[in-house]
C-alpha cells in the first residue's frame, strides 16, 4: 500500500526541519567525539601491547590493528576539528546577519569601495552551512571500508590465537580474501559483490560525493586525507617497535637509552616496559632489583629453540626456561642472579621475571647493564624458522651511590 500524500508531506517537512537544525547535534557530537578520540589512541596502544606480551600475538597483526584504528581515528579528528572551526565561522556570520539585517549600506562606505559588488552575508552563511554539512558526512565514505577491514582482521586474529595457528596462514587468507573482494568489486554483475558494495552506506555516500563533487576529485581527496593523517598515525604508533621482542633496539635508542623505558621513577605515563627495568636510576646497597618483561610467544618458542640449537652455529646453552634466553652483562662482565621468580609488577601490573643482580663490588659512579637475547624467528612466507643472537636487545646506565 502506497503512502498517502499527507504522510509524504509530513515526512518531507520533518526532514527539512531536521536539516535546518542539524547544526545543534553536529556541534555537540563533534565536541564529545573529539574529547574521546584524543584519549583512544593511547588505550589502543596499551591494548596492542597487552595482546603481544600476555597473549602471544605477533608484532605484524598487532601493528596492523593499531595502524588501521589510528587511520580511522585520525581521519575523524581532521574532519571534526575542521567542522568545529567552520561552525565557529558560521556562528560568526550568523551573528552578523542578525546584528545587521540590512547587510551592506554602500552609501556609508568610502567612495572607492562603493563601486565594489559585495555579496550579502546570507550568501556566505548558506555556503558555510552547506560546507559544514558536507564535511560532517564525508568520513563515512572513507572510514567505514577501513573499519570493516579491521573487524575482519580482528576475527581472523581471534581464530589464530584460539587455535594457535601459524600467522603466515592467517596472513595469506587475509591478503587473498582482500584480493578476491577487490577483483569482485570491479568484475561483472554475476559476482554480486559490486551490488553489495553499492547498496552499503559507505557505497552510497561515496557515490553521492563522486557524482556531486567529481569522481577524480573524490579519489584525490580521499588519498590526500590519508596523507594528511600520516603524521597523526606516526605519532600514535611511536615507540611500538620497541615491543618487538625478536629484534634489536634501534641504533639511536641503543646509543641513547630512554630512562622512561628502563626506570619506574621516570615512567610518569605508566606505560608497560618493553624489555627490562629497575625501580630507580640511583642505587645503593649490595644488589639491584631487575625485571625482565615477559612475552608469551617467546616462552612458547623454547622447544623450537632447542631443536635448532642442535644444528645452529650460535653458541648458546640449552634453553630450559625463559631466563635461559637472556645473557646479562654488568660492565661487559657476564653475571647471573641467584634466583629468578615470576612476578606481576610495574605500574600496569605486567608479567615479568624478577631477579637481583649483585653490585656490592662496584665503585661509586656510572655503570651499565646490558641484555643480549636468543630469539626464534617463526616461519613466514618461506623465511624464518631460524635462531638469531640479538646483541643490542637492551641497555641502560645506572648510578651506584
Amino acid at each position: 500500500m502506497e503512502e498517502s500524500p499527507i504522510k509524504k508531506q509530513q515526512d518531507m517537512t520533518w526532514l527539512e526541519n531536521l536539516q535546518k537544525n542539524s547544526w545543534e547535534p553536529e556541534v555537540i557530537i563533534s565536541g564529545i567525539s573529539l574529547a574521546v578520540l584524543f584519549v583512544i589512541p593511547s588505550r589502543l596502544f596499551d591494548i596492542s601491547i597487552i595482546l603481544i606480551q600476555d597473549y602471544g600475538l605477533e608484532q605484524i597483526p598487532a601493528q596492523l590493528i593499531l595502524v588501521y584504528f589510528s587511520v580511522i581515528i585520525s581521519v575523524f579528528k581532521i574532519f571534526l576539528v575542521s567542522h568545529l572551526v567552520m561552525r565557529f565561522v558560521w556562528a560568526g556570520m550568523l551573528g552578523i546577519t542578525y546584528a545587521f539585517p540590512n547587510g551592506i549600506v554602500k552609501e556609508k562606505l568610502f567612495k572607492y569601495s562603493q563601486s565594489v559588488d559585495y555579496r550579502p552575508p546570507q550568501y556566505y552563511l548558506l555556503k558555510l552551512e552547506q560546507w559544514c554539512s558536507m564535511l560532517y558526512g564525508a568520513p563515512i565514505g572513507v572510514v567505514i571500508p577501513i573499519f570493516s577491514i579491521t573487524l575482519y582482521l580482528l576475527v581472523l586474529i581471534g581464530i589464530y590465537l584460539v587455535f594457535n595457528l601459524d600467522f603466515q596462514v592467517v596472513y595469506i587468507v587475509f591478503i587473498l580474501s582482500m584480493l578476491v573482494f577487490a577483483v569482485g568489486s570491479f568484475a561483472g554483475e554475476r559476482f554480486k559483490i559490486k551490488n553489495m558494495v553499492g547498496k552499503s552506506m559507505s557505497g552510497t555516500v561515496g557515490a553521492i560525493y563522486q557524482s556531486n563533487l567529481g569522481r577524480w576529485f573524490f579519489v584525490v581527496f580521499s588519498v590526500g586525507l590519508i596523507v594528511l593523517a600520516s603524521p597523526f598515525i606516526a605519532q600514535d604508533i611511536e615507540g611500538f617497535s620497541s615491543y618487538q621482542a625478536s629484534v634489536n633496539t634501534s641504533d639511536s635508542h641503543y646509543a641513547w637509552p630512554d630512562d622512561r623505558g628502563y626506570f619506574e621513577e621516570f615512567n610518569s605515563g605508566k606505560k608497560r616496559f618493553a624489555r627490562m627495568w629497575t625501580p630507580n636510576k640511583k642505587i645503593s646497597g649490595e644488589v639491584m632489583d631487575l625485571y625482565l618483561a615477559r612475552y608469551e610467544r617467546e616462552e612458547n618458542s623454547i622447544p623450537n629453540m632447542n631443536e635448532l640449537l642442535q644444528s645452529d652455529t650460535i653458541q648458546w646453552k640449552k634453553v630450559e626456561s625463559l631466563i635461559d634466553q637472556y645473557q646479562i652483562y654488568l660492565n661487559d662482565s657476564l653475571v647471573e642472579a641467584e634466583k629468578w621468580v615470576k612476578v606481576t609488577a610495574g605500574h600496569t601490573g605486567q608479567k615479568a621475571l624478577f631477579g637481583q643482580i649483585p653490585i656490592g663490588h662496584l665503585s661509586s659512579g656510572i655503570h651499565e647493564i646490558r641484555l643480549e637475547k636468543l630469539v626464534y624467528l617463526p616461519p613466514f612466507l618461506n623465511v624464518g624458522n631460524e635462531l638469531r643472537h640479538r646483541k643490542q636487545w637492551a641497555r641502560f646506565e645506572f648510578v651506584k651511590e
